[in-house]
């Protein structure tokens, strides 16, 4: 089973975050999806900030805009069998995020909303079941 881990890369800053922002939004899902990887290991999970070095540098020497970074991860969703997207308290589900759960739900592809690493491992569990 591949898992599309939906999360925020600027965060609550949006457009005006810095890198070492984004960089420290980054690190904070990595740890997040590590325990996710301990508690279900037998699910791939593909996370977009473990590749943000490359699409930063792209985006950044203007190779790709923001709408073309969010068409690709539309893409990779579609060779996914679930998403979940990480909202924590205090937050809410708006710009990349929002695109790609739209997404998933357009394309009948199962998508949970989570706040807690738990939630996410209960549904996960429910969704490897299922298959």
């Amino acid at each position: 089973m591949k898992v599309y881990v939906s999360h925020s890369i600027r965060g609550k800053h949006g457009k005006n975050a810095t890198h070492a922002q984004m960089k420290e939004n980054c690190d904070a899902i990595i740890v997040l999806v590590n325990q996710l990887r301990k508690a279900l290991p037998n699910i791939e999970f593909y996370v977009p900030a473990e590749h943000e070095d490359f699409v930063q540098t792209a985006y950044d020497i203007g190779y790709l805009v923001e709408e073309e970074i969010l068409e690709i991860d539309c893409l990779i969703i579609d060779g996914c069998d679930a998403v979940v997207v990480f909202v924590p308290d205090g937050d809410e589900l708006q710009g990349g995020r929002k695109v790609e759960y739209d997404h998933a739900i357009k394309e009948n592809i199962p998508v949970l909303v989570y706040r807690r690493v738990d939630e996410a491992i209960e549904w996960l569990t429910h969704q490897q079941m299922t298959r």
